[in-house]
């Protein structure tokens, strides 16, 4: 059902609501023997916006006009669902604080208009205002358990966009309380990602025992976490321990094949810095046997340039490229170097490189597997859909 026919049920609602509590209100008024009107005025006036494409007038006069109570309330809420869907935040916030301000309300039904003013607030960028009624709904004692938990799952997400990690640890630990614990591998899984947003600052400021500490903690929140591993053979790199470095990336494809590319760069700094060029093609050759791609074949390719010299890139490329129908281009430039090899060394092994290097750029694109969002780069935590670990390689 598209979002204009969902509008115009919602309006159609409204009105229908609108009738049946002014009908009520006025049943109730001449039973008690006292006169009742119908306000038709503001109803045909309401009406008329609406027949005449005007919707957000008809809204602002039927929400005056439309009584608040527990008939009516799903109808506020879904009204204001679809303001906020639609980016009319501020129409939202309006609509939800009408509700707050109708003491009439149920504690609890309060409690639930009070959760999507938050919701307006955050996804409005307020994020102090989302913070103070999220936190509010907390640390109140009359709040339900399932309303309890969904303003904490909100307030983890305020804390994520403040990047306010240590924070977010503490509420995702009280998610996953024994209470809360339908989903807790869910939170431990994002507990594990605000570890090594920590660890990833304490290693830019080269505080590496602290790095090494948040890194152990993310690792312990989730002992699969490929994140945690890239950033700790980052710690042992750049603390000159590049054995250890290849011990902690070697882990990763059975942690999570689908993050084994964000490896090769670090395990070519690893030989670099262990000075061991030939067993840098031997482990690389093992890699792509394993994972034929043609980032694989760009660093084997590099790899095998500086060990055993350009005829053997040649050799290399002209028996590999024809499995990777996009790389025409290179296969081509390729076999009229092979021809004349004369002009192979020097200037023509890098023009060949570059092409190499673009091409593998090109065919580098990352998706999210939750929501489709695609880039040029690898994203832990989606921006589009704010789900973890869900981005890519293609």
């Amino acid at each position: 059902m598209s979002e204009a026919l969902v509008f115009a049920f919602i309006l159609l609602a409204l009105l229908i609501g609108y009738l049946l509590g002014r009908y009520r209100s006025t049943a109730t008024k001449n039973v008690k023997g006292t006169s009742g009107g119908w306000p038709q005025k503001r109803y045909y006036q309401g009406l008329n916006y609406l027949l005449n494409d005007q919707p957000d007038a008809a809204i602002d006069t039927f929400i005056s006009a439309l009584e608040v109570n527990s008939d009516t309330l799903e109808t506020h809420l879904a009204l204001g669902n679809l303001l906020r869907r639609r980016g009319e935040t501020s129409k939202a916030i309006r609509v939800h604080q009408n509700l707050l301000a109708r003491p009439s309300l149920s504690k609890e039904q309060l409690h639930l208009a009070q959760i999507e003013l938050g919701v307006d607030f955050l996804k409005s960028g307020l994020l102090d205002r989302a913070e103070s009624l999220f936190r509010e709904l907390v640390e109140a004692k009359n709040v339900s358990k399932p309303l309890r938990a969904k303003a904490l799952s909100y307030l983890l997400e305020v804390y994520q966009d403040e990047r306010e990690w240590l924070q977010a640890i503490d509420v995702a630990d009280q998610l996953t309380a024994k209470k809360f614990s339908g989903t807790p591998d869910q939170w431990r899984e994002m507990q594990a990602h605000y570890c090594c947003e920590l660890a990833g600052n304490m290693l830019l400021t080269k505080e590496l025992l602290e790095a090494r500490r948040w890194v152990r903690n993310a690792l312990r929140y989730d002992k699969n976490c490929v994140r945690a591993s890239l950033i700790l053979a980052q710690i042992e790199l750049t603390d000159l321990a590049p054995a250890q470095a290849l011990i902690v990336l070697r882990k990763i494809p059975r942690q999570n094949p689908k993050f084994a590319p964000e490896a090769l760069q670090l395990i070519y700094e690893c030989f670099q810095q262990l000075q061991k060029p030939a067993e840098r093609v031997v482990m690389f050759r093992d890699i792509y046997r394993e994972h034929h791609s043609l980032p694989v074949l760009n660093y084997l390719v590099e790899a095998i340039a500086q060990a055993q010299g350009e005829d053997e890139v040649v050799d290399l490329l002209l028996q590999e490229l024809p499995a990777f129908p996009q790389m025409e281009a290179a296969g081509e430039l390729l076999k009229v170097v092979s021809e004349n090899k004369s002009q192979w060394v020097g200037f023509n092994y890098n023009t060949v490189k570059g092409v190499l290097e673009k091409l593998t750029a090109a065919r580098c694109q990352y998706e999210c597997s939750n929501c489709g969002f695609r880039g040029e780069q690898l994203h832990w935590l989606c921006p589009s859909c704010k789900s973890w670990s869900s981005i890519a390689q293609r």
